[in-house]
């Protein structure tokens, strides 16, 4: 069987093979982040939905009965939805910077088949540039981190109203409410950093990862 001729890097087939999988890339990025936004529009407009319902449910039964009962079945749900949510957001975003570290290596072929671009174009970075949070409240800047805050504070308004129908006292189902908040913020954040920190890890196969060992 013949071997297969190589194709000198300038090639037309080779051109075209790089743009079409630049094409393929991009294409990859864009459905990533439509999902993202779709998710989370409709996270969020389930949440404020819920919020009008229990409101409501509020008026008319007077703080009663009903207003627990609808409270902790429907705001459960709304913090399962988000966490799903964030967890998705999460992985699209790592996806989607490996997919822009791919861009990024087809970029450099650019760069090396026609050098004279170089004049009018901006040069690629690396391949995978670091992942890093300075200061940290940026990681608040990302779908993920505003959904992790909204679902701490869901998940701490259901342990506060679980808290306040078992118990009556305002004061102890406020404190429950904040610390269930602030610590679900905090478990968020520390899975946000861990993602991130594992997608700008060099993957054993690539060469930026071979000239690291």
């Amino acid at each position: 069987m013949a071997e297969p001729e190589v194709q000198d890097q300038n090639s037309p087939a080779v051109v075209s093979v790089m743009t079409t999988e630049h094409f393929a890339l991009q294409t990859a990025r864009s459905a990533g982040i439509a999902e993202v936004n779709g998710r989370a529009g409709f996270y969020l407009a389930a949440v404020s939905s819920g919020l009008v319902a229990l409101a409501f449910i509020g008026q008319l039964s007077r703080l009663g009965t009903a207003f627990y009962v609808f409270g902790l079945a429907v705001l459960p749900t709304l913090a399962f939805v988000g966490v799903t949510a964030f967890e998705r957001a999460l992985r699209n975003g790592m996806e989607d910077f490996q997919l822009a570290g791919r861009i990024n290596r087809i970029r450099q072929f650019y760069f090396d088949a026609a050098p004279q671009v170089a004049r009018y174009l901006p040069p690629p970075g690396p391949d995978i540039p670091a992942s890093t949070y300075s200061p940290s409240w940026y990681q608040f800047l990302t779908i993920a981190g505003a959904l992790a805050v909204v679902n701490s504070v869901l998940i701490g308004g259901v342990l506060g109203l679980a808290v306040q129908a078992g118990t009556g006292t305002l004061a102890a189902s406020a404190a429950a409410g904040v610390i269930i908040s602030g610590g679900a913020l905090a478990a968020h954040l520390i899975r946000q950093r861990e993602i991130w920190r594992a997608a700008a890890r060099p993957p054993a196969s690539s060469p930026t990862g071979a000239a690291g060992r």
